[in-house]
Parts: structure tokens; C-alpha cells; sequence
């Protein structure tokens, strides 16, 4: 490794350190990290002139650096890494306000439509027939996972009417730089890393890490509280941060993690055992926003009455 950075970027680290798939270093005082690339190639020109505007805008994110080909990634037995320079203490737990300072700050930042990931009813329907279609190939080999499958399944869709709904809306809805998935015990190093970044409804990380606080035992409706105390949020945002909320992507993802990843089907029940204390949630944070706003404020029927 110590030749491959010589030659692609003239660094010389005397110790670096692997740690899953990233090596890490210091050179001349600088902390840098070289980490697989894990986002479709066409991403990374869109990324990286988004990482020069960002820096360039003075928000906090790692620089990518080019590699001595003029090219931002360097490919090692076939596999595409970047590298990134580390201005932070990379272990700091990430707070709601970390994460809202980013998207506040980038508030109709240009960026390219490779990167955009706005269209939720789009992307949430294809995952819905693809899940639905999934379940008769493996179903036999998780019969556990599938059994959970129609409720999951019936919750994105009372997500996908609720945001449809949302965004026939007049009001504003402010696009900022996001990211693929956020986790209230991310540090800053995932926090700040360029290639975790996408181009969304700004309301999309703090719902996302408002809906892992919950299932990691944390007071998610407090956490709400705050994101709206200290964020000025149109209605349609309310709206918007309220169907993501609604969306069960923690399904989803340990879904695919379960089938992909052959992880134990049993982990599902994590989730699944939650879910009535999750409508109760959504329920208590309808009834917090729709107080917040001198207009109606559009209800999920059957939550309210359970």
C-alpha cells in the first residue's frame, strides 16, 4: 500500500493502519483515509465538484484529493478507492444539530442531477414492487422476514400517498446536500464524508435520524421537539419530514443487509417488536406538528384511532 500512495498521490506514511477497507495515515500533519468507493462511478465527478463548492462555501466536509492522474479515483486490484483529507476529530459522535447545520447551510447549493435523490414516490414505489416481487423468491428461506412483509409493505404505501399529497403543495420545500442514510451514532467521520452525500428535501436527515434514535432506545419525540424549536420548517416541510417518518426504511435496509449480507433473519424481530410502540410515536408526533401550524395538518387515519 505504502507504494501504491507514493506513486498515485507522492505521500509517504511511515505507519498506516487497515481497518475495514480504509487505510488510514498522517503525512506531514495531515490525517487522510484511502476508502473503497462504494457509489456508482457516474457519481464521482458530480461528487467531487460538489466537494470543491462545499469547501469552497466553507462547510465542513473532507477534501477529496487527485490522485497524480488527474483522476479521482484510484483503482486497486480492480476495485475503485478515493481519498480523502481529514480536518476533524474523525470518533466525535454526530448531534441532530451536526446534521442540521449541513443542511442549512447548503440550501440550494447547485448541484448535479446525478446525485439528486428527491423523487421519493418514485423511488419508494419501485422498492415496494421489487420487495413484492423479492418475497416469492425468498420466501422459503426467510419465512420469518416475509411474514412482516405486508405491513411493512402497506406502511411505505401510507408513506407514498402522504408525501404525493405534500408535494402537489404550493409552499416551499428547500433542497440541501444530504446523505444516503445518516445514523444518530455516526460520528463525524460519516457525518463529513463527501461520498456519503446526496442532493435532497433538507428534512431527509433529520427524519432519518430521528427514526434510527427510536429504534435505538433513544426520546425520538424530543428529538423532534428540538428539530423544530431550533429549524424554521415551512409546512410542506412539516409534511414532508413527517411521510419520511412514515416510510419504514429501517425495514428496508435490514431487509437487504439480511438477504444480501446473510445476516440472521431473526434480527428483524428487533424491529418488528417495536412497531406498535413506532405508531404510538407517529401518532404523539402527528398530534405535536399539527399543532405547530394555523392550518390542517393531514392525518394517517388508522394511527390516530389506535
Amino acid at each position: 500500500m505504502k507504494n501504491i500512495l507514493a506513486y498515485y498521490y507522492k505521500v509517504h506514511p511511515t505507519e498506516i493502519s487497515h481497518i475495514n477497507d480504509q487505510y488510514i495515515f498522517t503525512y506531514k500533519g495531515n490525517n487522510y483515509v484511502l476508502l473503497v468507493f462504494d457509489r456508482p462511478i457516474s457519481d464521482a465527478n458530480s461528487l467531487y465538484k460538489l466537494n470543491l463548492d462545499m469547501i469552497e462555501r466553507n462547510i465542513l466536509v473532507h477534501k477529496i484529493i487527485i490522485n497524480s492522474e488527474n483522476n479521482i479515483l484510484t483503482y486497486i486490484n480492480n476495485t475503485p478507492y478515493v481519498l480523502l483529507e481529514i480536518n476533524i476529530n474523525p470518533n466525535v459522535r454526530i448531534t441532530l444539530s451536526d446534521v442540521c447545520h449541513i443542511n442549512n447551510n447548503s440550501i440550494n447549493i447547485q448541484c448535479d442531477k446525478q446525485i439528486a435523490r428527491y423523487d421519493w414516490v418514485n423511488l419508494w414505489e419501485i422498492k415496494n414492487d421489487y420487495f413484492e416481487m423479492q418475497i416469492n423468491e425468498i420466501g422459503k428461506k426467510y419465512p420469518n422476514l416475509c411474514s412482516y412483509a405486508n405491513y411493512y409493505i402497506g406502511l411505505a404505501e401510507n408513506a407514498i400517498v402522504y408525501v404525493k399529497n405534500a408535494a402537489k403543495l404550493e409552499d416551499k420545500a428547500y433542497l440541501s446536500i444530504c446523505h444516503k442514510r445518516i445514523k444518530n451514532n455516526s460520528t463525524l467521520f460519516s457525518l463529513y464524508n463527501p461520498i456519503n452525500l446526496i442532493y435532497d428535501f433538507r428534512v431527509r436527515d433529520a427524519s432519518e435520524y430521528i427514526k434510527n434514535a427510536f429504534f435505538n432506545n433513544e426520546n425520538a419525540l424530543y428529538l423532534v421537539r428540538e428539530f423544530f424549536s431550533n429549524n424554521y420548517i415551512t409546512y410542506k416541510e412539516a409534511l414532508l419530514f413527517y411521510g419520511r417518518l412514515l416510510y419504514p426504511s429501517y425495514f428496508f435496509d435490514l431487509q437487504d443487509d439480511i438477504v444480501n449480507n446473510n445476516l440472521d433473519e431473526k434480527l428483524i424481530e428487533n424491529i418488528a417488536i417495536k412497531s406498535n410502540e413506532y405508531e404510538i410515536f407517529l401518532r404523539d408526533t402527528y398530534l405535536y406538528i399539527s399543532g405547530l401550524y394555523n392550518t390542517y395538518v393531514p392525518s394517517v387515519d388508522w394511527l390516530i384511532k389506535s
